[in-house]
Protein backbone atom coordinates (compact mmCIF):
# COMPACT_ATOMS: atom_id res chain seq x y z
CA UNK A 1 0.00 0.00 0.00
CA UNK A 2 2.96 2.37 0.56
CA UNK A 3 4.13 1.93 -3.02
CA UNK A 4 0.70 2.58 -4.52
CA UNK A 5 1.00 6.35 -3.99
CA UNK A 6 4.46 6.52 -5.60
CA UNK A 7 3.63 4.67 -8.84
CA UNK A 8 2.19 6.96 -11.51
CA UNK A 9 2.34 4.87 -14.71
CA UNK A 10 2.43 1.10 -15.09
CA UNK A 11 3.59 -0.44 -18.35
CA UNK A 12 4.31 -4.04 -19.35
CA UNK A 13 2.67 -5.34 -16.18
CA UNK A 14 0.71 -8.50 -15.57
CA UNK A 15 -3.05 -8.47 -15.25
CA UNK A 16 -2.88 -9.30 -11.54
CA UNK A 17 -0.52 -6.34 -10.98
CA UNK A 18 -2.99 -4.03 -12.72
CA UNK A 19 -5.87 -5.35 -10.64
CA UNK A 20 -3.92 -4.98 -7.38
CA UNK A 21 -2.96 -1.42 -8.33
CA UNK A 22 -6.55 -0.48 -9.13
CA UNK A 23 -7.84 -1.97 -5.89
CA UNK A 24 -5.11 -0.26 -3.86
CA UNK A 25 -5.79 3.15 -5.39
CA UNK A 26 -9.55 2.80 -4.92
CA UNK A 27 -9.01 1.89 -1.25
CA UNK A 28 -7.08 5.14 -0.87
CA UNK A 29 -9.99 7.08 -2.41
CA UNK A 30 -8.40 7.84 -5.78
CA UNK A 31 -10.20 7.94 -9.13
CA UNK A 32 -8.66 5.24 -11.32
CA UNK A 33 -8.52 4.97 -15.12
CA UNK A 34 -7.15 1.85 -16.84
CA UNK A 35 -6.41 1.15 -20.49
CA UNK A 36 -6.27 -2.33 -21.92
CA UNK A 37 -6.83 -4.36 -25.04
CA UNK A 38 -6.61 -7.99 -24.01
CA UNK A 39 -8.73 -10.56 -22.26
CA UNK A 40 -6.38 -10.51 -19.28
CA UNK A 41 -7.03 -6.79 -18.78
CA UNK A 42 -10.79 -7.30 -18.29
CA UNK A 43 -10.78 -7.58 -14.46
CA UNK A 44 -8.81 -4.32 -14.07
CA UNK A 45 -11.00 -2.56 -16.65
CA UNK A 46 -14.13 -3.67 -14.80
CA UNK A 47 -12.78 -2.70 -11.36
CA UNK A 48 -11.55 0.77 -12.41
CA UNK A 49 -13.71 3.88 -12.29
CA UNK A 50 -13.01 4.50 -15.98
CA UNK A 51 -12.03 1.64 -18.27
CA UNK A 52 -10.62 2.48 -21.71
CA UNK A 53 -10.24 -0.27 -24.29
CA UNK A 54 -8.89 -0.23 -27.82
CA UNK A 55 -11.50 -0.67 -30.55
CA UNK A 56 -9.49 -2.17 -33.39
CA UNK A 57 -6.96 -4.43 -31.68
CA UNK A 58 -8.91 -4.96 -28.47
CA UNK A 59 -10.70 -8.21 -27.71
CA UNK A 60 -14.46 -8.40 -27.23
CA UNK A 61 -14.00 -9.24 -23.55
CA UNK A 62 -12.00 -6.05 -23.00
CA UNK A 63 -14.57 -3.98 -24.92
CA UNK A 64 -17.44 -5.36 -22.84
CA UNK A 65 -15.59 -4.72 -19.57
CA UNK A 66 -14.63 -1.14 -20.38
CA UNK A 67 -16.63 2.08 -20.12
CA UNK A 68 -15.10 3.83 -23.14
CA UNK A 69 -13.92 2.23 -26.38
CA UNK A 70 -11.26 4.15 -28.33
CA UNK A 71 -12.25 3.43 -31.92
CA UNK A 72 -9.02 4.45 -33.66
CA UNK A 73 -6.59 2.79 -31.16
CA UNK A 74 -4.77 6.11 -30.81
CA UNK A 75 -3.98 6.97 -27.21
CA UNK A 76 -3.92 10.67 -28.14
CA UNK A 77 -7.68 10.36 -28.65
CA UNK A 78 -8.02 10.01 -24.88
CA UNK A 79 -7.16 13.69 -24.43
CA UNK A 80 -9.91 14.65 -26.88
CA UNK A 81 -12.37 12.34 -25.10
CA UNK A 82 -11.53 13.97 -21.77
CA UNK A 83 -11.83 17.45 -23.26
CA UNK A 84 -15.23 16.73 -24.81
CA UNK A 85 -16.45 15.03 -21.65
CA UNK A 86 -15.43 18.02 -19.56
CA UNK A 87 -17.19 20.39 -21.98
CA UNK A 88 -20.39 18.34 -21.88
CA UNK A 89 -20.27 18.17 -18.08
CA UNK A 90 -19.76 21.95 -17.83
CA UNK A 91 -22.63 22.62 -20.24
CA UNK A 92 -24.96 20.35 -18.26
CA UNK A 93 -24.04 22.24 -15.08
CA UNK A 94 -24.75 25.58 -16.76
CA UNK A 95 -28.09 24.33 -18.09
CA UNK A 96 -29.20 23.06 -14.67
CA UNK A 97 -28.15 26.36 -13.07
CA UNK A 98 -30.17 28.23 -15.70
CA UNK A 99 -33.25 26.05 -15.16
CA UNK A 100 -33.09 26.42 -11.39
CA UNK A 101 -32.71 30.19 -11.65
CA UNK A 102 -35.64 30.55 -14.04
CA UNK A 103 -37.90 28.23 -12.03
CA UNK A 104 -37.12 29.89 -8.69
CA UNK A 105 -37.76 33.31 -10.21
CA UNK A 106 -41.08 32.10 -11.69
CA UNK A 107 -42.16 30.64 -8.34
CA UNK A 108 -41.32 33.88 -6.54
CA UNK A 109 -43.28 35.94 -9.06
CA UNK A 110 -46.26 33.56 -8.79
CA UNK A 111 -46.14 33.65 -4.99
CA UNK A 112 -45.94 37.46 -4.86
CA UNK A 113 -48.75 37.79 -7.40
CA UNK A 114 -50.95 35.38 -5.44
CA UNK A 115 -50.32 37.21 -2.16
CA UNK A 116 -50.94 40.65 -3.61
CA UNK A 117 -54.14 39.62 -5.38
CA UNK A 118 -55.74 38.16 -2.29
CA UNK A 119 -57.86 35.55 -4.02
CA UNK A 120 -57.01 32.59 -6.20
CA UNK A 121 -59.02 32.01 -9.36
Amino acid sequence: MEKVEKIQVMARSTSSDKLLMVQGLKQKGQVVAVTGDGTNDAPALKEADIGLSMGIQGTEVAKESSDIIILDDNFASVTMVLWWGKCVYTNIQKFIRFLLTVNVAALCIDFIAAMSEGEVL
